[in-house]
């Protein structure tokens, strides 16, 4: 596939950046088997446990090594029973709640990180360290890894249930897909855009997508043999307004018409659309919810 440039809104490579916000804009579901819970317990028992003796050590609380292995294997237990409720009680609330993202659940766990360093009496604990001009920054800094790690192995199990079922939903789709395609027919009724002095009518059904770059939207259209393009000075909301149902927003960027759509691509946590005539659009975490429900019904009744 030729690589597209930006102005064309094509989608040539994952940045850093974008992986990131692909990971932390993942949906998690809150129904994961036993097995995963049991791991996640263990994982976060022997976390907190090494962390526990590590900071004994650095406190250079060693002359009582069996009160040293107490005391952490009591933490740990502790913190494993808080996340245990933690997932009970997601687990109770799974129907009542629509989403709930990563990013989410990193920002409500650092609250309550920040909340429990500053209610626990741990600056007390932190004037033990010897040489250290600032006690609690210090503490605080120490402890923040141990947070992130108990972060992550909370997410964990949740996010690979929800690869898990995004790949079994996205093999479904690309098998109809494969099956017969789309009819891009369909939707022949006229569409007009007027924008200041710009104004042209395109049928719905020809229309393959719309991308937006440096402040202009560009339609793009079946022409002939191939395919053009016509810009337009409009938001992209606006004219998400004018267009039937079979176009859907699937990233900030982008509107596509489903009905051009060929396969569904997937590269680690990014999923493209490839679209007629060799074109890939990127579609966001949080809209593929929304995107691949849309293409099956179509799939189904094309």
């Amino acid at each position: 596939m030729a690589r597209q440039s930006a102005r064309d809104g094509g989608y040539d490579g994952v940045p850093m950046m974008e992986n990131l916000r692909n990971y932390l804009s993942t949906t998690l579901p809150w129904d994961v088997g036993p097995p995963q819970y049991l791991r996640l317990f263990g994982t976060v028992f022997v976390l907190v446990f090494a962390g526990s003796l590590l900071l004994h050590l650095l406190l250079k609380d060693v002359t009582r090594p069996l009160q040293s292995f107490g005391h952490a294997a009591s933490i740990s237990l502790a913190y494993t029973v808080v996340v245990g409720l933690a997932c009970t009680a997601l687990y109770a609330a799974r129907k009542a709640i629509d989403r709930v993202l990563v990013w989410q659940v990193w920002s409500t766990s650092f609250l309550v990180f920040v909340a429990g360093y500053y209610l626990l009496p741990i600056e007390s604990m932190a004037e033990r360290i010897p040489g250290s001009a600032h006690n609690d920054t210090v503490s605080f800094v120490q402890l923040l890894p141990i947070w992130a790690l108990l972060t992550y192995f909370f997410v964990q199990p949740y996010l690979t249930e929800s690869l898990k079922s995004e790949l079994a939903k996205l093999r479904d789709v690309n098998m109809l897909l494969e099956a017969g395609g789309l009819n891009v027919d369909l939707a022949a009724e006229p569409i007009r855009f007027h924008s200041g002095k710009t104004e042209f009518v395109l049928d719905a059904g020809s229309i393959r997508n719309i991308a937006v770059d440096d402040h202009y939207c560009y339609v793009h259209y079946r022409h002939g043999d191939g395919y053009a393009k016509r810009d337009l000075s409009m938001p992209l909301r606006d004219l998400s307004a004018l267009l039937p149902a079979d176009f859907v927003q699937v990233h900030r960027s982008h509107i596509v018409n489903l009905r051009h759509v060929q396969v569904v691509k997937r590269k680690n946590r990014s999923v493209r659309l490839a679209l007629a005539g060799e074109f890939e659009v990127p579609v966001s975490r949080y809209r593929l919810d929304q995107v691949l429900p849309k293409l099956h019904q179509l799939a189904v009744i094309r």
